[in-house]
């Protein structure tokens, strides 16, 4: 009895797994029948914009595409769709970094014409464009900016897009040279796999990469004073993941209300401000290129969140206007200028630009007229751009070698009616040629006054691997702030908010935090040294 009893459990647990097995097969074949979805990313071949106003140029090595209703701009790109035979197209998306915002968005159309080139393409020879594919939603700076191109990317083959906008509104956008380069994202319709399978796991999903092309950034170095310039340093930099963005919330917040037309009177405080980063975290082959670690982490300056926040800094220190650091038509500096003005909309705060080629040679006349003639164009028309006297400014950095042929040219090259701040060299006060006002950057000198013109202050400086050359020392800051106030000069300028690299930054860091939020610097700008 019980024997019998014994096999018959025996035979009944062989039965019970028999049915087991047979379930997980019928399982495991349903799993592999369910649609796997098929994910290819595509980085443009090429890319450029163009331009109305300069329909001779091309700007196909920048690190930013363009759209505009007036002056007509508007962006080209190019994609080669690979990898997809026996397949058929899904989605089919368009993913575009904004550096600045759009009220009204874009559009995206198709172009027949496969010839123009990166390099070649200006807007006098640009193709026409075909019709309009899918249009964009109204954006916000700092964000990706996604267009459903279904209708037009069906299979392999190359694919030309045009990209415009009727809103009157400078827009920048990434190109495929900027770390965050444009995306062609084609997903393929389900296929279910047409004979079971017994294996108990799921193949995992495809994701085909196509080779990317290298991203192209220019860096600019950390600058000592009259000696050493920015050098174009090719890199791309990633922020690390051990060093994330954070938030401080100041225990008191400045007021950002303004009305679009409001400009400062003299005389104006301003401050040098820098807009390298991410990518100037690193340089020479070390990260981070600093002495100091910034209260906020290592940012980017695309991030509009890190933007208000400096834009808040720089008020509650009294400071008036950004003098931001700018290497001409094209550069990695030039597509973060647009993402300042979003960022200082609906304040009194104000930007200015810095012209840095003029330290790299002597630029012509007609570059000259070229780079002030774009500046109008493009940036001196918003309400959060400074003006002086009814012009827009720009402050203009130089070499030891510069002299009064500078100034000749710059006053030649004027005929856009800008206010130019140029800076000074001996003897300048007999040149001919005088441009509206003179400036001194020197950051490894505590203060210099030039007249009435400016009163240039800084905080100290700590080139990353060299001696520290003005050591910081809250005492004489304190006086030099009380001067710098008392003197009446119209440009009162802080050397720097923002240059991490050579250390002369008022920017708040962790090593001179405040109860204020502010740090120690900011605070006593904000008191003005009392």
């Amino acid at each position: 009895m019980q024997t019998k009893t014994f096999y018959r459990f025996v035979n009944f647990l062989i039965v019970f797994m028999l049915v087991l097995n047979s379930g997980a097969a019928v399982h495991a074949a349903s799993l592999a029948a369910i649609p796997q979805a098929t994910a290819f990313t595509f980085k443009p071949v090429a890319d450029a914009y163009v331009l109305q106003t300069s329909p001779g140029s091309n700007y196909g090595k920048t690190t930013n595409l363009r759209v505009d209703g007036t002056p007509i701009t508007r962006s080209y790109l190019r994609f080669v769709v690979s990898g997809l035979t026996g397949v058929s197209v899904q989605t089919a998306v368009l993913r575009i970094y904004a550096n600045s915002s759009n009220t009204t968005g874009f559009s995206v159309h198709s172009v027949a014409n496969n010839t123009w080139t990166e390099t070649g393409i200006t807007y006098a020879n640009s193709p026409a464009m075909g019709n309009v594919i899918s249009s964009s939603k109204p954006f916000n700076g700092g964000a990706w900016v996604a267009v459903d191109v279904t209708s037009f990317i069906k299979a392999n083959g190359t694919f030309n897009l045009a990209i415009n906008s009727s809103n009157p509104t400078n827009t920048s956008l990434a190109a495929r040279e900027a770390s965050n380069a444009p995306q062609l994202v084609i997903t393929l319709a389900s296929q279910a796999s047409s004979t079971p399978t017994t294996q108990s796991t799921r193949t995992p999903t495809k994701t085909t990469i196509p080779t990317l092309v290298p991203s192209k950034t220019t860096v600019p170095t950390s600058r000592p004073t009259n000696t050493t310039v920015p050098t174009s340093t090719p890199t791309k930099t990633t922020v690390p993941t051990s060093a994330p963005t954070k938030t401080i919330v100041p225990t008191s917040t400045p007021t950002n209300s303004g009305g679009t037309s409001w400009q400062p009177s003299f005389p104006i405080r301003a401050a040098f401000y820098y807009p390298w980063f991410p990518e100037a975290w690193t340089q020479k082959g070390i990260y981070p290129y600093s002495n100091y670690t910034p209260q906020l982490g290592y940012y980017s300056s695309t991030d509009q969140n890190i933007l208000k926040q400096h834009i808040a800094m720089m008020q509650y220190g009294n400071i008036q206007a950004g003098i931001a650091s700018w290497w001409g038509q094209g550069s990695q500096t030039d597509s973060k200028i647009s993402g300042l003005l979003t960022a200082a909309a609906g304040t009194n705060f104000r930007w200015a630009l810095y012209y840095e080629n003029e330290s790299q040679g002597d630029p012509s006349v007609s570059q000259i007229q070229n780079d002030l003639t774009y500046i109008l164009n493009y940036y001196a028309q918003n309400p959060s751009y400074l003006r002086a006297n009814g012009k827009f400014v720009v402050f203009v950095y130089a070499d030891t070698a510069d002299a009064c042929g500078m100034a000749d040219r710059w006053k030649q090259a004027d005929t856009v009616g800008a206010y130019i701040v140029l800076k000074v060299f001996p003897g300048y006060t007999k040149c001919t040629s005088q441009p509206d006002s003179w400036h001194q950057y020197a950051p490894a000198i505590a203060a210099d006054q030039q007249g009435s013109f400016s009163y240039s202050i800084s905080p100290g400086f700590w080139l990353k691997g060299t001696p520290e050359r003005l050591g910081r020392d809250l005492t004489r800051w304190t006086q030099n702030v009380r001067d710098m106030f008392a003197s009446g000069a119209n440009w009162q300028l802080i050397t720097t908010f923002s240059e991490w690299g050579e250390g002369t930054i008022v920017e708040p860091a962790t090593i001179w935090e405040s109860n204020s939020g502010y740090g120690q610097y900011l605070d006593v700008l904000h008191t003005n040294g009392k």
